[in-house]
């Protein structure tokens, strides 16, 4: 029984990927929340990390996405006023086109007839599919089948539809024939860019079935292109016209060239596109994201629980832990800190009414300040607003002072639904991973779904997700193994500021560099960018943002359990680009060094800059 629900559990979260769900992706389809803006005539460009939902949201606006969510009817299917075309580049193919052989002006006209034809055959597969749905479709002229073989330069008498696609599909073949020989003199025949695609789509739209109809080509993984590659897609977006228009799925600065074949020439958003920020948009209005999160995650374990539950609700099942709880969990009163409040509270016979974790944070405030425990605990009889919002901003970091050195076992929870969405980031990825793998524990350990999952298996699935984020960094980044490393000593620098006793300044989980940045270290924050190592976002005394100096960086937060440190964006630090390229070859001495020196600025009472002292109760948190 155990084994047969984990297996179905695998089956449902397990293959989180879209490219790995095949038609199961629209039957767990949930509309994102800027869904509606990828619609119209207007070119769009989706941005986000690995995870985000790219590719499930460019699928679901292809013709059998929207197919499968139109429940299979075609007068639903037709009523919609768009077709789209799902294409998806990989560098097997789009390294191809370089080399010798060409130059690279030649290079990008070869690249362009190949799009010329991508685009045309998989238009024309669409028609295929759509007159076995619909038996009256008018169908294209023998003319208009020999315009578009000329256009793509196929010789011969293409005189229907059928021998249109049946004649682009081989010169598809022969064409990647060619460019695999053309270093040995062959020659390729090309079409001018973009003028197949012109013709085809408008000898459809003149077809009664089609009238009316946008074509929206989706180009997936578009960071796969080379530059010269994307000069060229540029071009194609730029010159759309109102037959058809381009939706681009694409990495953060993955789109490194923001001009056409044309240099002078350059596309802007707004003007010339829709720039559509995933994690953006999910980080300013949470709900969203929550919204969004728990639709397709509750669509899944309702499947699994097949009727059982149908008042499931998985904020219940992922409870959080109050700050108070959690630091009887984390064992509060077996601390020093925690002893001499209440030590000296029982022989003065004094009761204060507060919890474990109030009189911690009483004990390691007089040991900082070098104060005595009566001395502090008469300032709180004597200010207690003032402490009570002095507490309020900071238990949530004395949870990390807890069980700093302490033996094995967990240090620090992360637990509740809200805590799992935060972590993400708006990566829907992330959110998945961490419900199955704590479902697999819970699962494991005998527990059904209609128990909550208990707050140790939430954070232990947090921590193994950290762990195969570093494993897919690796793997997938050209410099994977240099990354991760950098993750791993950027992590244990911000696990130390967080739990050592030594460092005061709380939740420090950014860091902005503050002279010139070196190329070295430019192509670290990039690639880490790039593979979700990092997030970034723009510093607030820069109106000017542009340059990788203009930005905050901080590792993702769903490495903070791998960790342990906080998740939450709350305090900068500001390190020097030899600091960073410390934290990226050294080992612990290197880390510490860099420690040293920041805790001193931490402590600087005078520094604006940084504003990272625990005592400072004017501090401006952030939520």
């Amino acid at each position: 029984m155990k084994e047969e629900k984990l297996e179905k559990l695998n089956a449902m979260f397990g293959t989180y990927r879209a490219e790995w769900l095949n038609d199961k992706i629209f039957k767990f389809f949930a509309v994102p929340s800027y869904f509606a803006e990828l619609k119209g005539n207007r070119p769009c460009v989706l941005q986000g990390g690995r995870g985000t939902g790219k590719t499930t949201v460019l699928r679901g606006l292809s013709y059998k996405g929207q197919w499968a969510l139109c429940k299979q009817n075609i007068v639903a299917f037709d009523s919609n006023d768009f077709i789209g075309i799902y294409l998806r580049f990989n560098t097997n193919h789009t390294h191809a086109f370089e080399g010798i052989g060409a130059d690279r002006r030649q290079w990008q006209r070869i690249f362009a007839h190949y799009l010329n034809l991508l685009i045309c055959k998989e238009i024309l597969q669409f028609v295929e599919w759509h007159k076995k749905l619909s038996a009256s479709d008018e169908e294209l002229s023998p003319h208009a089948c020999k315009l578009v073989a000329a256009t793509l330069n196929i010789d011969g008498n293409v005189t229907s539809r059928a021998e249109l696609y049946e004649e682009i599909e081989l010169s598809m073949y022969r064409f990647q024939a060619d460019v695999n020989n053309i270093a040995d003199g062959m020659t390729v025949k090309l079409s001018m860019q973009s003028e197949p695609i012109n013709v085809l789509t408008q000898k459809l739209v003149e077809l009664s079935q089609f009238d009316g109809k946008m074509f929206y080509v989706m180009m997936d993984e578009y960071e796969n292109l080379t530059d010269d590659e994307q000069e060229v897609v540029n071009t194609y977006l730029k010159h759309n016209n109102k037959r058809y228009t381009f939706k681009i799925g694409v990495r953060e600065l993955g789109w490194r060239v923001k001009h056409t074949l044309n240099h002078d020439e350059l596309l802007t958003s707004m003007a010339d596109y829709a720039l559509i920020p995933i994690e953006d948009k999910f980080y300013k209005n949470e709900k969203l994201f929550t919204d969004f999160a728990t639709d397709v995650c509750e669509q899944r374990i309702q499947a699994l629980m097949e009727g059982e539950n149908e008042n499931y609700k998985i904020e219940q099942a992922f409870a959080p832990l109050s700050y108070e709880d959690e630091a009887l969990l984390l064992k509060v009163e077996s601390s020093k800190y925690y002893s001499v409040v209440n030590n000296y509270m029982r022989k003065s016979g004094k009761d204060l009414g507060i919890s474990p974790l109030y009189m911690f944070t009483l004990g390691y405030w007089a040991d900082k300040e070098n104060r005595t425990i009566e001395d502090v605990i008469t300032e709180y009889e004597n200010q207690t607003a003032l402490w009570n919002q002095r507490y309020d901003n900071y238990k949530y970091s004395m949870l990390f002072k807890i069980r700093s050195g302490r033996g094995s076992g967990l240090k620090k929870y992360y637990a509740g639904w809200s805590t799992i969405l935060k972590m993400a980031n708006g990566n829907i990825r992330y959110v998945l991973e961490m419900v199955y793998h704590s479902y697999v524990k819970h699962l494991s350990n005998d527990l059904g779904y209609e128990i909550p999952v208990p707050p140790r298996i939430q954070t232990e699935a947090a921590y193994d997700v950290g762990g195969i984020m570093l494993q897919d960094l690796e793997q997938e980044a050209k410099n994977g193994y240099k990354l991760s490393k950098l993750v791993i000593n950027i992590g244990s620098f911000f696990n130390q500021l967080a739990t050592d006793s030594d460092y005061t300044a709380p939740e420090i989980t950014e860091f902005y560099i503050e002279e010139e940045i070196s190329p070295e270290v430019e192509e670290y924050l990039k690639s880490g960018v790039m593979h979700m190592a990092f997030i970034r976002m723009p510093n607030n005394k820069n109106t000017n943002i542009g340059a990788t100096k203009d930005y905050l960086y901080s590792l993702h937060p769903a490495f903070a359990a791998r960790f342990v440190y906080s998740f939450r964006r709350k305090r900068k630090i500001v390190i020097t680009n030899d600091d960073f390229l410390s934290l990226a070859k050294s080992h612990k001495q290197l880390i510490e060094r860099v420690l040293s020196k920041n805790t001193k600025l931490a402590l600087n009472r005078d520094d604006s800059t940084i504003q990272l002292n625990l005592f400072d109760d004017m501090q401006n948190d952030k939520s």
